[in-house]
């Protein structure tokens, strides 16, 4: 038989045919240096010394599309490995670390042999080595689904760290992770290796990488260990169907690092979450979903803003529109059973999520997935005997994409001898008066307090608004009606409106004519659901924004 390799692919050509319905078994061996580069945050297989201890460590990282590097694979998220050994012979001096248990250490003279057998689903890419002097330090957590029994954290660190005194707030940080993972079970649903273990072992690289069972780090902060104990669930229980669907993975991982803020740190919840959402709004567009080559560049796939912040932080704001913890956390917990060992989608997601809550997220994904952008609220209040009007205008960043974010918002109002009280209503035009009766005297309100929704807000006091104040200052003679209606509109009392264009819920545009004798306008043609239209006068200034429902 001969052996051809080109890429990852090998072809094999037999001494003589196979007769059909034939089983045979092949083994492939790899020799030599493993290459480096290729479309990963790591190189796949490689070797160097920490800079801070100065420790030779070998350790992989695959991560997206190179462990072919260094072992046979298809290298196809959606073909998970029922089990997987991984044996390893070093100097006796080091240890090993991998996936599942360690099951023998055998010595071989002045080397030994390290014997890990995992017998859980497993991705190709989360296939995991790290060899170096390392000294075990364990832990154990106690989740409220083992009431007699732990599991371990199995931590390999290397041999002159762990009992050194510039180690020891990383050792604090370390001691944490029981409590992490007895939060995060109670969360997302029991740990789903809890018969393995979970662990780390160091390797000279900045962040983490979530390989199954036992992350491999550089150094130990409380947000990446929290965020890389997250992927145990959200990454390796259930993966990412492709690397478009990224946001299965990294987006629950960066939404896991803002529910042990607020449940476990509560002092850095708002101000992680407000750097999260500034970090969004550094630039205008940009969304969470993406396709064709990106999905496989590697800087694409694991943009901070887009990939980690922004998807993170819309799984935050999914949360309040759920408006049911109980609902949205047994969401989680059955999208957890319903895909584990397998691999999932965001339209899985969202067809699940719907299927469980009863609630339509099509409007939520259209704007905060698919869509580009973010909504800016320009918000005054003004008080006049017991009712208090606030007037809300949205712009957004990027209203080619998304003109306007439908979305439930909150306005904390603060009263001069009263509780502060919050409110929560329905942004679904560009300009929406809200009244409230209440009492006091209004010293502020705030937009958006609990930082729910990624947004820019100004907010001030104007004494000149009242309850019959209309948009833009011309709606009181301009009106579109029927609506709802079956797609013919009317613009009735018309006087300054001369072209319109209206766009779809994705922010396409889908038709656009001027006003000249005629104000019908129908869109029979395009399916039921929510449009926008925009209405320009004659110096092609905007003197109207409203949804359209077509029914």
């Amino acid at each position: 038989m001969s052996a051809i390799r080109k890429d990852s692919a090998i072809k094999i050509g037999l001494a003589s045919p196979l007769a059909s319905g034939s089983q045979f078994t092949v083994q492939i061996y790899y020799h030599g240096t493993a290459p480096v580069g290729g479309s990963a945050i790591g190189s796949g297989f490689s070797n160097g010394t920490s800079g801070s201890w100065g420790n030779q460590v070998t350790w992989s990282l695959s991560e997206s599309l190179a462990a072919y590097h260094w072992w046979p694979c298809k290298q196809i998220l959606t073909d998970k490995i029922d089990s997987n050994w991984v044996f390893v012979t070093t100097d006796s001096a080091n240890k090993v670390g991998s996936n599942g248990l360690l099951k023998n250490t055998v010595l071989l003279g002045n080397k030994k042999r390290f014997e890990w057998y995992n017998n859980r689903m497993i991705d190709y890419y989360l296939i995991s080595v790290a060899i170096a002097k390392y000294k075990e330090y364990n832990l154990y957590a106690k989740p409220l689904y083992l009431p007699n029994d732990s599991i371990l954290i199995q931590n390999y660190i290397y041999d002159n760290a762990l009992n050194s005194p510039s180690f020891a707030s990383q050792k604090t940080i370390l001691n944490q992770m029981p409590q992490v993972l007895e939060f995060e079970s109670k969360m997302y649903g029991m740990y789903p290796f809890y018969k393995q273990k979970y662990g780390h072992c160091m390797a000279p690289f900045g962040g983490g990488m979530e390989h199954q069972t036992m992350t491999s780090l550089g150094f130990f902060d409380y947000y990446v260990d929290a965020h890389e104990l997250g992927h145990q669930w959200f990454g390796d229980n259930v993966t990412c169907k492709s690397w478009g669907d990224i946001w299965i993975n990294e987006g629950f991982a960066a939404y896991t690092e803002h529910l042990v803020a607020q449940y476990l740190d509560a002092a850095n919840f708002q101000p992680n979450l407000a750097a999260a959402h500034n970090n969004v709004m550094s630039a205008p567009d940009g969304s969470v979903y993406f396709t064709g080559h990106d999905t496989v560049d590697a800087n694409r796939i694991f943009d901070s803003r887009l990939t980690y912040d922004k998807g993170g932080s819309i799984i935050h704001t999914l949360r309040f529109v759920t408006n049911n913890d109980s609902t949205w956390f047994n969401c989680l917990r059955g999208f957890q059973n319903t895909y584990q060992n397998s691999t999932a989608s965001a339209i899985d997601f969202q067809n699940f999520y719907q299927s469980f809550t009863g609630i339509n997220p099509t409007q939520f994904f259209s704007q905060w997935y698919y869509g580009e952008g973010y909504p800016s609220f320009n918000v005054k209040y003004a008080k006049t005997g017991n009712t208090l009007y606030i007037k809300s205008t949205q712009s957004t960043s990027k209203p080619s994409s998304v003109p306007l974010f439908i979305t439930p918002i909150e306005y904390k109002i603060s009263r001069t001898g009263f509780a502060d009280t919050t409110v929560r209503v329905t942004h679904s035009l560009t300009t929406h008066i809200y009244t409230f009766t209440i009492a006091g005297a209004i010293t502020n309100v705030i937009c958006d307090p609990n930082n729910w929704i990624i947004n820019q807000a100004a907010v001030a006091l104007d004494n000149s608004i009242t309850g019959n104040e209309e948009m833009f200052h011309v709606d009181n003679l301009i009106n579109i009606s029927p609506n709802p209606s079956k797609g013919k509109f009317f613009i009735k009392n018309n006087t300054e409106a001369v072209k319109y264009i209206i766009y779809d819920i994705l922010g396409k545009q889908i038709s656009s004519d001027f006003l000249i004798n005629e104000n019908q306008i129908n869109i029979d043609e395009y399916s039921n659901g929510i449009y926008f239209i925009t209405l320009f006068n004659k110096n092609n200034n905007i003197i109207l924004k409203q949804k359209l429902i077509k029914e």
